[in-house]
């Protein structure tokens, strides 16, 4: 006569499985299509990229206006002075935050005169005095 525990124990443990099955077959199949969307997600992502225009690195360009300074200059970077080249070179403030790699509220607050550009900034933005509407043009072409 076989073991009534065992046979119980047996019987409870394939009903479980089945029902774990069950619940859990759903959500394998969820799994693989999000993770053939990812998949046709990433490679429509590398051809955009691919078909985008090679922009020239903002981040290269911009190290001219961050080179150091051998004397330091008295000039000033006002409120009134930063939105005036900023509008002569064509910038929007977050242009001209990408360029001095700062945020556009930064670039609100110093044409606001809620704040002053530190001195690295003051000096990158007495450089852009120098530059013109191409040679920025230039830096965010490539």
């Amino acid at each position: 006569m076989p073991n009534v525990a065992q046979v119980l124990k047996e019987e409870i443990t394939r009903l479980a499985r089945r029902e774990v099955r069950a619940a859990c077959n759903p959500l394998r199949k969820q799994i693989r299509s999000l993770r053939e969307t990812v998949k046709k997600q990433q490679e429509i992502i590398g051809r955009l990229e691919r078909s985008l225009p090679k922009r020239a690195d903002v981040s290269a360009v911009t190290s001219a206006l961050f080179a150091p300074e051998e004397e330091e200059t008295r000039a000033r970077a006002t409120p009134t002075s930063i939105r005036r080249h900023r509008h002569r070179l064509g910038l929007s403030q977050a242009a001209l935050g990408e360029l001095l790699k700062v945020s556009t509220n930064s670039v609100a607050n110093w044409e606001s005169g809620a704040s002053k550009p530190r001195p690295q900034h003051r000096m990158a933005l007495l450089r852009l005095r120098d530059l013109g509407v191409r040679d920025v043009a230039r830096m965010f072409e490539g």
